[in-house]
C-alpha cells in the first residue's frame, strides 16, 4: 500500500467515526427531549391505545444494549485514533508496515459492520484492531530501544555503517527524543572521531606515545562521551608518564655506571616524583648508596694505602679510624689498622727525637731512644723516611753519650754557678766538657745585679764562649 492510499483511507474513517459520533449524540441527547412532550395535543383519555409489542418491535433492554455498544465502540475508536495517529508520526511505515496495515484493515471491517449496525461485532473488530495498535506500539519501543543501544555500541566500536542506520531508524522513530538527537550528533562527528582514534593506534604502536596521546585528546574533544577514546587517551597519558619514568630510570642507572652518584641520586629522586613510593626507585637509590659507599670506601682504603706507602702513618691511621667508626664490620679496615697504629706510634717517637734532640739529655728518654731504636731496626721492611729517621736518631744517640768542650768567659770577679753541673766560682776563662742539652749558668757579685744566662749545648762545637758577668750595679 502506498502512503497515498493509506492517507485517504484514514480520512475516510475519520469522516466515517465523526458521524457516527453525532448519531450516537443525538441518540443519547435529543431523543428523550423530542418523545417527553405529546406528539398531539388533548387529555391522556384521548391517546390511542397502546398495542401490545409485536415480534418486530425491539425491546428496551436490546435497544440500551445497542446503546452500550455504540458507547464501546466511540471508546475505543478514540484510542485507536490516538495511537494511530502516534504510530504515523513515528513513521510506522518504515518499521511495521505490514502490521500497521493490518490493523487499519481490521478497522475498516469495523467500520463496515457498524455502518450495518452490527455493533457487537463492530466492537469486537475494532478492540482486535486497538490491540494490534498497541501491540505495535510496544513493538516501535522495543525498537527504539534497541536502535539506541545498536547506535551506541556501534559508536564505541567505530562502525560508521552500523552507527548510520541505528541512528537513522532511532531518528524515525522517536524524531523528538533528546537521546535519539544526542546519538545523532555523534554520529555526525563519528568519522573524524574514528580517524583519530585510528591515527592514535598506530602511533601507539610504534611506542610515539605523544603523538597517540595528541591524537585521542582530538577524538575526546569531538566527542567527550566516546568511552574508547577516553580510555585510549589516559592510556596514552599513562604511557607518556611511563616513558618519562622510565627515562630519568635509564639516566639514573647510566650516571651510576659511570660513577656519578650525585647526578644519579638526582635521576632516581625525579622518577620518584612521578610515581612516589615506587618500589623500583626506592631500591634504585639504594643500589647508589651502595655503590656510593663502596666506592668511597675502596677510595679510601686506596687513600690510605697510598699514605702508607709514602710512609705517612698516622694520616693512614685516622683514615682507617674514621672508617671503623663509621661501619666496625669492615675487615679490610681493621686487618690494616694494627699495623698502621705500630709504624704510626714508632714515627712520632722517632720524630719527637728528632724535633727535640735535648731530650736525650735526659738518662731516661736516652734509654727510651734507644729501645725505640731497636724497635725500628726490627721493622722487616723499613721505607726510605723510617731509614732516614733510624739514621737521624742513632746520630743523636751517639752525640748526646759525647761530650763536647764549652768555652765560658767571665770578668774574674762575678761568680758564677752552672746548675745541676758544676760550681765553677769566679774566673775570666774556662772550658768544662758538656754531653747535649740545655744549660743554664747563674753569677752573682756584691753590689750588682744577678745574672742568668740559658744556653744550649747540640753536640757540636759552640761557635762562641757562654760570657757570664755581672756588670749592672744596684741602686
Amino acid at each position: 500500500m502506498t502512503r497515498t492510499g493509506s492517507a485517504n483511507r484514514s480520512a475516510a474513517q475519520k469522516i466515517t467515526l465523526i458521524v457516527l459520533g453525532l448519531a450516537l449524540a443525538g441518540t443519547v441527547f435529543l431523543l428523550p427531549q423530542v418523545v417527553t412532550k405529546p406528539w398531539v395535543s388533548g387529555a391522556p383519555d384521548d391517546f390511542p391505545v397502546v398495542p401490545e409489542p409485536s415480534p418486530a418491535t425491539v425491546a428496551p433492554s436490546t435497544a440500551a444494549e445497542l446503546t452500550r455498544y455504540r458507547q464501546d465502540s466511540q471508546g475505543v475508536l478514540a484510542e485507536i485514533v490516538a495511537i494511530r495517529d502516534e504510530l504515523i508520526e513515528s513513521n510506522v511505515e518504515r518499521w511495521a508496515e505490514v502490521e500497521f496495515q493490518q490493523a487499519l484493515d481490521l478497522i475498516e471491517a469495523g467500520d463496515e459492520r457498524y455502518s450495518y449496525g452490527d455493533y457487537a461485532s463492530s466492537l469486537e473488530q475494532f478492540r482486535q484492531a486497538r490491540d494490534r495498535l498497541q501491540a505495535i506500539q510496544e513493538s516501535g519501543r522495543q525498537k527504539l530501544a534497541d536502535a539506541k543501544a545498536a547506535a551506541r555500541t556501534a559508536i564505541e566500536s567505530l562502525n560508521l555503517n552500523v552507527a548510520e542506520a541505528s541512528i537513522e531508524l532511532a531518528a524515525a522513530i522517536a524524531p523528538q527524543d533528546p537521546e535519539v538527537h544526542d546519538l545523532a550528533a555523534r554520529g555526525e562527528v563519528l568519522p573524524q572521531v574514528a580517524g583519530h582514534v585510528e591515527a592514535g593506534d598506530q602511533a601507539l604502536a610504534r611506542d610515539q606515545y605523544q603523538a597517540a596521546q595528541a591524537e585521542y585528546r582530538k577524538a575526546v574533544a569531538l566527542d567527550p562521551s566516546h568511552q574508547r577514546a577516553r580510555d585510549s587517551l589516559a592510556l596514552a597519558r599513562n604511557e607518556v608518564t611511563a616513558s618519562v619514568f622510565r627515562g630519568h630510570m635509564s639516566r639514573g642507572f647510566a650516571l651510576l655506571e659511570s660513577r656519578n652518584y650525585e647526578g644519579a641520586r638526582s635521576a632516581f629522586l625525579d622518577a620518584g616524583k612521578i610515581y612516589p613510593g615506587d618500589d623500583a626507585v626506592a631500591k634504585a637509590l639504594a643500589q647508589v648508596d651502595n655503590r656510593q659507599s663502596a666506592t668511597s670506601l675502596s677510595s679510601e682504603l686506596q687513600r690510605a694505602a697510598d699514605l702508607e706507602a709514602g710512609e705517612q702513618w698516622a694520616e693512614a691511621l685516622s683514615i682507617y679510624e674514621a672508617l671503623l667508626a663509621e661501619d666496625p664490620s669492615l675487615t679490610d679496615a681493621r686487618v690494616r689498622l694494627i699495623p698502621a697504629r705500630v709504624r704510626a706510634d714508632l714515627d712520632e717517637r722517632l720524630n719527637a727525637y728528632i724535633e727535640d734532640p735535648l731530650r736525650l739529655s735526659s738518662e731516661s728518654e736516652y734509654r727510651a731512644a734507644q729501645q725505640v731504636l731497636v724497635d725500628a731496626r726490627g721493622i722487616a721492611d723499613p721505607g726510605e723516611r723510617l731509614r732516614a729517621q733510624i739514621a737521624e736518631v742513632d746520630s743523636l744517640v751517639r752525640m748526646a753519650n759525647s761530650p763536647v768542650d764549652v768555652v765560658f768567659h767571665s770578668d774574674n770577679q762575678t761568680h758564677v754557678v752552672l746548675f745541676r753541673v758544676a760550681d765553677l766560682g769566679q774566673f775570666e776563662r774556662v772550658s768544662v766538657k758538656l754531653r747535649p742539652g740545655k744549660y743554664v749558668a747563674a753569677g752573682t757579685r756584691s753590689g750588682y745585679r744577678d745574672v742568668r744566662v740559658e744556653f744550649t749545648v747540640t753536640g757540636e762545637p759552640a761557635d762562641e764562649p757562654v760570657e757570664v758577668r755581672c756588670e749592672e750595679p744596684i741602686g
